[in-house]
């Protein structure tokens, strides 16, 4: 068994209520060395007071920029030079630091710092940046913040100057396709002026050739009537002598009806004077008879000469019917023949006339297709045009639109200049006294529970 511990050599029993302290004791403590905690609080309040105030005062020079704006999208957003974070980062990390120092002296420095710190912060829901230059030297300040300025301007306007060669290469070119355009549209309307000219010209011939075939035609009918007319007073002339002569024959037959009744007049006469005669030579004496016999020989002997005249006369008279009639047939004849010229020649007119109708309808139909061929190679030509204008169109709108970007190009933006703060941000005397009062105050506090602490444990080895 293990031995037990000797009296002595045990553990006092911890009493856990012996070092239990209450609000109220804490209270009695502060209140029993508040002198302390006021005189440290002010002393360390006055002391913080004193030496800020112989701190070198230190001014703000703040400007805010803005990237600026490059294009904007077909979905309508904004597309900028830089991003907020970019030139943030820039400035921080010293990229334009070259710039910044140029032409910079900072009185009482041996050597020339080579970069700047900057403060560079981002407002809330905007793409600003601010940027904050500390300083004890406004002059020096404000010169660095231009600096500042020129060098972000500079720097971004060889971003500029890019974007806007890009952009009059781009417009040359379109300019350059819009003027073959145009003198490719020109070269359509002089084709269709040439087409038109031609086409004018092959009308006007045809035209012509057509008015020369109805010319021809109405001098056919013309020549025709004129043909007509003339056979017809041809025929009626021809009409004319056959009833003269149809009159001839009538008087004609007339004279020989009246000579052949003479004839049997004579006759009759004639045979009488033979009957008288031998009457006369029967009855009366020889003598007388011998004269009468005479007498009606001789008479008789007339009168048959004279019919015998008459019988001539009948035979002319009948030649000359004979001759009349031959003569009418002649002009009958005549006037068949005109009759068949007359048909002859209708036929001939209207052929004539047909083909030179059949030779209007082809020049006419060539016409109809040469206007129809012109109008629609010039309806396509013209086609061709609007094609050419429309393309020119989406082409001038497009330089349009580039020019309208390039004017918008923007720099980065300088919102606010560089502005020196109204009061000096450092030192910042009112919030280094608040803390040091407050650390003097928690300092003093600490300190009286610290010494409180010391005299009460002094107390209790007294009383031991």
């Amino acid at each position: 068994m293990d031995k037990p511990y000797r009296p002595e050599m045990q553990p006092t029993p911890y009493d856990p209520y012996e070092d239990e302290i209450e609000l109220m004791d804490y209270l009695k403590v502060l209140w029993k060395w508040k002198y302390l905690i006021i005189v440290g609080t002010l002393l360390c309040a006055v002391a913080a007071a004193v030496v800020s105030l112989n701190m070198t005062k230190i001014w703000g020079i703040a400007t805010v920029l803005q990237p600026g704006m490059l294009k904007v999208t077909e979905n309508g957003e904004t597309v900028y030079i830089d991003s907020p974070q970019n030139i943030k980062a820039l400035i921080e990390t010293g990229g334009v630091n070259g710039q910044v120092l140029k032409n910079v002296q900072f009185p009482d420095v041996k050597e020339q710092p080579t970069s700047v710190e900057f403060k560079v912060t981002i407002p809330k829901n905007t793409n600003a940046v601010e940027v904050v230059y500390e300083t004890a030297y406004v002059d020096i300040g404000l010169q660095i913040m231009k600096n500042l300025n020129e060098g972000l301007l500079e720097r971004y306007g060889r971003i500029i100057k890019l974007y806007e060669d890009n952009y009059n290469n781009d417009i040359r070119t379109k300019s350059n396709e819009a003027f073959k355009l145009t003198e490719k549209a020109a070269k359509v309307r002089h084709a269709i002026s040439t087409l038109e000219a031609e086409n004018d010209a092959r009308v006007s011939e045809i035209s012509a050739k057509i008015s020369a075939k109805r010319a021809e035609i109405a001098t056919v009918e013309t020549e025709k009537d004129s043909k007509i007319m003339e056979q017809t007073n041809k025929a009626a002339t021809l009409k004319a002598q056959i009833e003269a002569k149809k009159k001839q024959i009538l008087n004609l037959e007339k004279r020989i009806s009246e000579v052949k009744m003479e004839i049997e007049r004579v006759s009759k006469n004639t045979d009488l004077l033979v009957n008288e005669r031998t009457k006369f030579l029967a009855s009366s004496s020889k003598q007388d008879n011998a004269l009468a016999s005479i007498i009606y020989t001789n008479t008789i002997q007339q009168n048959i000469t004279y019919l015998n005249t008459l019988s001539g006369t009948i035979s002319s008279i009948n030649h000359q019917i004979f001759q009349e009639n031959v003569g009418i047939e002649t002009l009958e004849n005549e006037i068949k023949d005109i009759a068949v010229q007359k048909d002859n020649l209708e036929k001939q007119t209207r052929y004539k006339v047909q083909n030179l109708e059949a030779d209007i309808k082809d020049l006419e139909a060539q016409k109809e297709s040469l206007i129809k061929q012109t109008r629609y190679k010039v309806e396509t030509m013209q086609s061709e045009i609007k094609e050419l204008e429309s393309e020119k169109e989406l082409i001038l709108q497009d330089i349009k639109s580039i020019e309208f970007k390039k004017k918008n190009i923007q720099n980065i933006q300088i919102v606010r200049l560089p502005k020196v703060s109204a009061d000096p941000i450092k030192p910042k005397i009112r919030l280094n006294v608040m803390l040091a009062g407050v650390v003097g105050f928690f300092l003093t506090v600490f300190l009286s529970f610290f010494v409180e602490y010391i005299s009460k444990y002094r107390n209790r080895k007294a009383d031991e």
